[in-house]
């Protein structure tokens, strides 16, 4: 479809080409307009789907950016588990892609250790680590889906590798409130875990390298 032309159209043909285009990328704007609804919702001070025990164990994030956008792929006909990137896609490239993005960025995190507003932030009192570690993994594995899951996965089709740009944007603005470091890192973690997980169809390595990244710098930050 054509939205640009030298010569003038009517209004007619304008309403014709909007029509087609939303026909043509209605599935793009259905998971863009849930996405943007669902960050809303678990960001917003305002809405509380779940509460108590179960906020504080982060299965709030499970749900809705987990639960919620894998059912929806469902329902837009992604059934098979490579479909839906929950499969261990083709692991002969991101397991050997994984440990070499982890063997460059673990020693730059630990020279970035050294930044102040860094350990302040990770720095933990009195904390249970196996509830932290448990409680993490679990909101880890709503985020990762949500972002290198449902987005590339629901997007692959009428973005094919715009995708991976365009998941990167929301992941890294939702780090807002961060050290600016981590902020400016996600642009290029979120562009080498979309690149992985697109290529790999499967959200596993992304989830597996942010847990790493996460957990080595709590230790770094405690030690």
């Amino acid at each position: 479809m054509q939205l640009h032309s030298t010569q003038p159209i009517t209004f007619k043909q304008e309403l014709q080409a909007g029509i087609i285009f939303c026909q043509e990328y209605r599935r793009a704007m259905s998971i863009i307009v849930v996405a943007t609804t669902l960050m809303i919702i678990v960001k917003s001070p305002n809405i509380q789907v779940l509460s108590g025990m179960w906020a504080q164990a982060h299965y709030e994030s499970l749900l809705m950016y987990g639960v919620v956008p894998c059912l929806l792929l469902v329902i837009l006909g992604h059934h098979k588990l490579d479909a839906l990137a929950l499969g261990i896609g083709d692991w002969r490239f991101w397991l050997p892609a994984s440990a070499l993005y982890l063997a460059a960025a673990i020693p730059i995190m630990l020279i970035g250790a050294n930044d102040q507003a860094l350990n302040e932030y990770y720095q933990k009192t009195n904390v249970n680590w196996l509830r932290h570690v448990s409680t993490t993994l679990i909101y880890l594995l709503g985020w990762e889906y949500f972002f290198r899951g449902f987005l590339l996965a629901g997007l692959r089709k009428n973005l094919k590798e715009g995708a991976i740009l365009l998941q990167m944007i929301p992941f890294t603005l939702l780090h807002l409130g961060k050290p600016d470091i981590e902020i400016l890192s996600c642009i290029l973690s979120g562009l080498i875990w979309g690149y992985i997980c697109y290529r790999s169809r499967s959200f596993w390595p992304a989830f597996l390298m942010h847990a790493i990244v996460n957990f080595t710098m709590l230790f770094v930050a405690n030690t």
